[in-house]
């Protein structure tokens, strides 16, 4: 029911899926701060180039639902101990209790990582492991879940499509201790405490700054997260416009986000194991769930 409860409903529609540009000087001074206009001439970075993001092309996405969080830990530990799965390798976030073994679920190990755990975002080893748990999470609710597309992603990040640079509130990334120069006044401005809406802090914890303007948390956050797609670098050249779902085959994913500094139409890739890479899941449907009372 959480699952479910925790959809954002997100209407189709059109937009331009890449890299639509910046300006070639940034008035802000600062990349983290910037307002897309239609006269910018300049990518983002040199990588759009090379991971294929400059070929900003056309898409039109059927309506559908994705989560307004990452998947956590307790999310997949629930599923791993109702399928008789060990649990989770906790290694990567910078806490392990026993090395190089299996904690037993009957073990104060087990308490003491559930208590470290709670509200953590959950970390995978393998692509197939975020595949995996959406596809369950889809047989024990009779809903079609699965990971969303790269383009599903990258609509709902950009709250349907606008030209905004990063998943936050507002669009800019705000970070405690930063500042801003406004031309207008010629000062540099310093973020007070509710002004940050973003942090550097390695520790991944859900929904732990604002959510972009259609409810989703996390989407410009400190860990990466899988798509559904295979990555092929000439992929947007050739990209269906209605709902595309990436090449047929690949050998490498794609991964969206990462450290939080990155613009919401960056796209990462990396074999599918790669260990620290968190994932939401999507409702493949063009309706919003609905939660049916017994």
């Amino acid at each position: 029911v959480r699952a479910i409860e925790n959809l954002v409903f997100v209407k189709g529609g059109s937009f331009e899926m890449g890299d639509f540009g910046i300006p070639c000087e940034i008035p802000s001074v600062t990349r983290n701060r910037i307002d897309w206009s239609p006269d910018v001439q300049c990518l983002s970075s040199f990588f759009s180039v090379k991971t294929g993001i400059d070929n900003l092309h056309k898409v039109t996405l059927d309506s559908y639902s994705i989560s307004k969080y990452e998947s956590s830990f307790m999310d997949m530990e629930w599923m791993r101990q109702l399928n008789n799965l060990p649990v989770a390798d906790n290694k990567w976030d910078g806490y392990q209790i026993l090395q190089g073994e299996t904690i037993q679920r009957d073990s104060k190990e087990y308490q003491e990582l559930i208590s470290h755990k709670t509200n953590k975002i959950a970390r995978t080893k393998l692509w197939q492991e975020a595949k995996d748990y959406c596809q369950w999470l889809g047989n024990v609710t009779a809903l079609p879940f699965d990971l969303p597309t790269e383009a599903q992603w990258e609509y709902a990040a950009r709250s349907r499509g606008q030209k905004k640079y990063f998943a936050t509130n507002n669009g800019y990334r705000q970070l405690q201790g930063s500042d801003y120069y406004d031309p207008n006044t010629e000062y540099y401005i310093d973020y007070n405490d509710d002004d940050v809406n973003a942090s550097t802090n390695s520790e991944k914890y859900i929904g732990q700054w604002p959510a972009n303007p259609l409810g989703i948390y996390g989407m410009s956050n400190q860990i990466s997260e899988w798509v559904n797609d295979w990555y092929s670098a000439d992929y947007y050249e050739e990209s269906p416009e209605y709902n595309p779902q990436g090449p047929k085959t690949g050998k490498q994913k794609v991964m969206r986000d990462a450290s939080g500094a990155v613009m919401v139409f960056e796209r990462f890739v990396t074999k599918p194991e790669y260990y620290t890479v968190s994932f939401r899941c999507s409702l493949q449907q063009k309706t919003p769930a609905t939660i049916v009372n017994p």
